[in-house]
């Protein structure tokens, strides 16, 4: 069988968005759902931000899994599978009579289809037919979970019309919707494990042992890890943050629309950028203006003035989410396409675990301190580390980065 061809035009590229939106992309919409959440279950905000973090850590436990049936048996079942337990999860959630019921059901359903039909499962089956486009088909399949934030109004406006229990399950429908799609347009077995299956040998390859007990893959592995970890602890909040300093709640949700926007566009930007420019130069602007976005929290903290807000709005949403992308471009420095799908998995593990901690560390820091400064001040130094940890991984895989262009 010959190699689908690269085009933008692929079904899979496209389900891939769609999975990471309806399935992904409730962590991101979750901000919306908080002051209802609230107002009607009542407890600390850590406790309810747990929902999210629950969320992540199934996507932790359940990615490596993922990576690995992927490349080796069946990615039509796998992603099917994570959409059935994410749609039960989002209908069964909504309607819990209690924070606890929600959290656990919520958490675990989503949780599930988080590690089966995310950034491990996606980069592996996209990785199979993808090699001179990769980082752009990657950025588009990965930006889906940033468009949670582009749906934020229409979920809001659900809620305040008819309830985030409509508003939640509106979305488990949508995520159901996607399984013909899935059935009909995904692989029973993936190119890359066909022909790894018919080769006799792989002399010359690193082993997945030896990848990831590799010193660079530590360094990536930190890296990948950091960037969910500062961004959820800048944005979990959001929605309450805002209306404080004087925002309007519609002002807030449409905030996040545009930062949903913001972030769709950056994912896709920074795999033209890693295919055109490199994944390190990428990955070096991404954190920058990162690093900016916190800034503007630290300024609206001493003077709340529009000006700030929006550019917190800039800064923060257009890099969120870019380094998945450019991680999956760097990876290739790292491992041969045979183990693509395993190690994006265990790689994954740091992501999911720190886009756990973030919403958790949010809550919890602001209801022992009652203070924003003291999160965003964590979430600055968490950015520092990720950006000094992908400048020893760029400096370790120099020799890689020679090899050829993938290796860019």
């Amino acid at each position: 069988m010959t190699r689908d061809p690269e085009t933008l035009a692929n079904p899979r590229l496209w389900i891939a968005f769609a999975s990471m939106l309806f399935v992904s992309g409730i962590t991101n919409v979750f901000p919306v759902f908080f002051p209802a959440l609230l107002a009607e279950f009542g407890g600390s905000r850590g406790a309810t931000a747990f929902t999210v973090s629950l969320c992540w850590i199934g996507g932790a436990v359940f990615g490596p899994l993922a990576g690995y049936l992927v490349a080796r048996g069946n990615p039509r079942a796998v992603v099917a599978t994570g959409l059935g337990a994410s749609a039960l999860g989002m209908l069964t959630g909504a309607l819990a009579p209690s924070l606890p019921v929600f959290i656990l059901t919520l958490g675990i359903g989503a949780g599930i289809g988080i590690g089966l039909t995310g950034i491990a499962t996606q980069a592996a089956l996209l990785a199979d037919i993808y090699v001179r486009r990769r980082g752009v088909a990657m950025g588009i399949a990965f930006s889906g979970s940033m468009g949670g934030y582009a749906v934020a109004p229409l979920v809001h406006w659900t809620i305040e019309h008819a309830g985030w229990r409509t508003a939640l399950a509106a979305y488990g429908v949508a995520v159901a919707g996607l399984l013909p799609l899935v059935w009909r347009w995904l692989p029973a077995r993936l190119e890359s494990a066909r022909a790894a299956a018919t080769s006799l040998t792989a002399d010359g390859q690193p082993t997945v042992r030896r990848i990831v007990t590799s010193a660079p893959f530590l360094m990536l592995f930190v890296c990948f890890t950091s960037p969910p970890f500062f961004g959820y602890l800048a944005t979990t909040q959001h929605a309450l943050y805002f209306p404080a300093r004087g925002f309007s709640a519609e002002e807030a949700s449409l905030m996040l629309a545009v930062g949903g926007v913001l972030s769709v566009s950056g994912r896709m930007l920074s795999g033209v950028a890693a295919d055109r420019l490199g994944a390190p130069t990428a990955g070096f602007l991404s954190f920058g203006l990162s690093l900016t976005g916190i800034l503007c929290l630290f300024g609206l903290e001493l003077w709340p003035v529009r000006l700030l807000a929006y550019a917190y709005v800039l800064f923060i949403f257009l890099p969120l989410g870019s380094r998945a992308t450019i991680v999956s471009v760097l990876l290739s420095r790292l491992t041969p396409p045979r183990h693509y799908g395993i190690i994006f998995g265990i790689l994954g593990i740091g992501n999911n675990l720190g886009a756990a901690a973030g919403p958790w560390m949010s809550g919890a820091l602001f209801d022992r301190t009652g203070s924003y400064l003291v999160i965003y001040l964590c979430g600055a130094g968490i950015g520092l580390v990720g950006l000094f940890t992908l400048a020893a991984f760029v400096l370790m895989t120099r020799e890689a980065a020679s090899a050829g262009p993938r290796a860019r």
